[in-house]
């Protein structure tokens, strides 16, 4: 799960403005304690609504993996300035999977450097089934304010789409997950198999996943304020659910986990979105995750496939 350690006067800084409101407004209440201790009643609903998650695909016969807890030492990899964080709920993040190539990716923020090693055993166990590996190489930690100028590559899961044989990679204009080098690196490592688009994305979003989501081929959810130079072309012609920048920011309406074409997974806060997608003869599935978006993620952020298709 979570915990967080800020010290005390510590603000948010605005390489983190694609927060949630909520969460932006609140570290000086939090400074200084794990956030099971500063908002306990927040903690125990987060636990509760990732072992839904969990649950729910296990439920439907897939097989669902978790990171191992961080040993005792692994927390404070990476600690800077005296601030601790760890994370191991977004696992979207530290993980990109196109065909049978797993790649373990690296995260610009330094505080989650350290969330591919609880992944490191999935990683393992898919090798043994003959995926191939590769690592993104890990760049050296600079302090938070510092982010938007660090030296990749950067390259995270949540800015990484596979549509068929074209991956779009997002890189945001604040400088806040992943960079153009992330997006040119994955095109050396991938070849000619596939076809990598760089797609810039606004500084208010943290991923391309927060306003985009493909339900099916040839209808999608969208926040086109997330996109400055316009949506992208590989979807730019289907059908388009829209959803605004806010709630894209603040309820991550646009991140939904696809559990096949047509099927929808979907936090039950959002009626409008499910009654759009049902309209268009989707099924949609809903469950409470509002503690855990509070850390600006949703349904994709905390799972990814392990298994695709090649070209999926």
């Amino acid at each position: 799960m979570i915990e967080v350690w800020r010290p005390k006067g510590r603000q948010t800084s605005g390489s983190l403005r694609f927060l949630p409101e909520r969460t932006r407004e609140d570290p000086p209440r939090r400074a200084g304690k794990p956030w099971s201790d500063a908002d306990p009643e927040g903690y125990t609903r987060s636990v509760e609504q990732i072992e839904g998650l969990a649950r729910f695909p296990a439920g439907r016969g897939v097989v669902v993996h978790r990171p191992r807890e961080l040993t005792e030492s692994e927390p404070a990899a990476y600690e800077r300035d005296g601030d601790r964080f760890s994370m191991q709920t977004f696992v979207r993040d530290p993980v990109i999977v196109v065909g049978d190539h797993v790649i373990e990716a690296v995260l610009r923020l330094p505080a989650r450097f350290k969330e591919r090693f609880g992944l490191r055993p999935v990683f393992a166990e898919a090798v043994s089934r003959g995926a191939r590996y590769s690592v993104v190489p890990p760049p050296s930690p600079v302090p938070v304010p510092e982010l938007a100028s660090a030296t990749g590559p950067f390259l995270e899961g949540g800015d990484v789409m596979v549509l068929g044989r074209d991956v779009l990679v997002g890189h945001g204009r604040g400088g806040a997950a992943s960079d153009a080098e992330g997006a040119r690196w994955l095109a050396r490592r991938l070849g000619d198999e596939y076809r990598v688009h760089e797609v810039p994305i606004s500084d208010q979003v943290i991923h391309l996943d927060d306003g985009l989501t493909a339900v099916r081929e040839g209808l999608a959810v969208v926040c086109r304020e997330q996109f400055p130079d316009g949506v992208p072309a590989q979807v730019a012609d289907w059908e388009l659910i829209d959803v605004g920048l806010r709630d894209a920011v603040n309820l991550l309406s646009g991140n939904s986990l696809v559990l096949g074409p047509g099927e929808v997974l979907v936090d039950e806060r959002l009626t409008g979105l499910a009654e759009a997608l049902t309209a268009r003869n989707v099924t949609v599935h809903t469950l409470p995750f509002e503690a855990v978006t509070a850390f600006a993620g949703g349904f994709r952020c905390a799972h990814h496939p392990l298994v695709r298709e090649l070209g999926a």
